[in-house]
């Protein structure tokens, strides 16, 4: 079995490595047909959508598209199935394009990981959703799903959803854990393995500044905990959409238990995870966050490590409440602030929860076990 991992994915970008590395480990032999664009764009709202922005996107586009274009005629001649990974809504119609010239046509698998529509519009609110914009969002969504033979996503609350909105076939649709890089996340030994050092509890969180995961609620819970416990101190890593607001926010409840740090590098965060007593997840309560389950959650759980997060039916298709994740109310700093005392003062619970998510993590969600599942849908496509 020969497959194409094709377009201007995004290398690094944890879903598309732990699927090439998990196909690979599988016996499916991969040929990458890539070409670099989107990691020029690490922080893809705000400006990147102004008229300037989007020009000189579109002309690299066009580059990237002229340089694909005698990659995949040299590399790609002979597969069975060409998988499109995240971002790749605008690939697979240029895909689809390069496959008139092909005599025999290799099934599409589309690995989105989103919907642009639902991310720009529905979820972030960058833009109106009457605009000319919104529409033209959710129509390359809805036709390049429309070409794939089969589309992953990483719940069965998220295939729900994108099938609804776009009026598609339920049955084109494949549920695929997101997963972590066991190579880039594991347990290391910390000072939380032998009591912390100067009795802090550290809590952390890292993530884009975006309305899913709910910011201010960890900024309001930490404004409790200042008065309740000050022995616990919060962590925040990222930056983005609403960098203004949270930190207008930090300055007007005068936070003193937050040390902010705008990014790290990716092969760093490992060593952030680590120190930590316990990792968060999401918490904005967003129509979106009931139906995903972030990487973050996927990356602290492969280095044995302890979760709070928002309930939501997507993290329940998965996890079990105080068995390997705390679960807490959405949109409530309160409820946060009580799971972060909760799992501090029940070392016995911190731990139960870490094995039980590790374990659960190598028994199904490690790379070889994520590119297992998704194997299995290419052998499927090709019967």
């Amino acid at each position: 079995m020969k497959v194409c991992f094709f377009g201007t994915y995004e290398k690094n970008y944890p879903s598309n490595r732990i699927i090439i590395k998990g196909l690979k480990k599988n016996g499916i032999d991969i040929v990458e047909c890539h070409v670099s664009l989107w990691e020029k764009y690490r922080n893809k709202h705000g400006n990147f959508l102004k008229l300037f922005s989007m020009f000189k996107l579109a002309v690299g586009l066009v580059s990237a598209y002229a340089r694909l274009c005698f990659v995949f005629f040299s590399k790609c001649r002979n597969v069975n199935v060409i998988i499109v990974g995240y971002i790749g809504q605008l690939d697979i119609f240029f895909l689809k394009a390069l496959l008139l010239f092909k005599k025999n046509k290799p099934k599409i698998l589309f690995v989105p990981l989103v919907s642009l529509y639902d991310t720009v519009i529905a979820d972030r609110g960058l833009s109106s959703k009457n605009n000319l914009f919104a529409k033209l969002l959710f129509y390359i969504d809805r036709f390049s799903f429309k070409m794939a033979d089969i589309i992953i996503f990483d719940t069965n609350e998220h295939i729900n959803y994108i099938s609804n909105l776009f009026s598609l076939d339920k049955s084109k649709f494949k549920r695929v854990w997101v997963g972590a890089d066991e190579d880039i996340f594991f347990p290391r030994c910390s000072p939380s393995d032998k009591g912390r050092l100067g009795g802090v509890f550290t809590v952390l969180f890292i993530g884009k500044y975006i309305p899913l995961h709910g910011l201010e609620y960890i900024i309001k819970a930490a404004k409790f905990l200042e008065n309740e416990d000050k022995s616990v101190k919060i962590k925040i890593i990222g930056s983005g959409q609403l960098d203004e607001e949270i930190m207008n926010l930090r300055k007007k409840l005068k936070i003193k238990n937050i040390d902010f740090v705008k990014w790290i590098e990716y092969n760093e965060l490992i060593n952030e995870i680590n120190k930590a007593d316990v990792i968060l997840g999401i918490f904005g309560g967003t129509n979106k966050s009931s139906r995903v389950i972030p990487n973050k959650v996927f990356q602290a759980i492969a280095c044995k490590k302890a979760v709070i997060t928002g309930d939501s039916s997507a993290i329940r298709e998965l996890f079990t409440d105080k068995e390997n994740i705390l679960l807490c109310e959405n949109r409530n700093a309160e409820s946060l602030k009580n799971a972060i005392l909760e799992i501090k003062n029940d070392n016995e619970l911190k731990n139960k929860i870490a094995e039980n998510s590790y374990f659960l993590f190598q028994k199904d969600l490690n790379s070889e076990k994520i590119g297992k599942m998704v194997a299995d849908i290419i052998i499927d496509l090709k019967k």
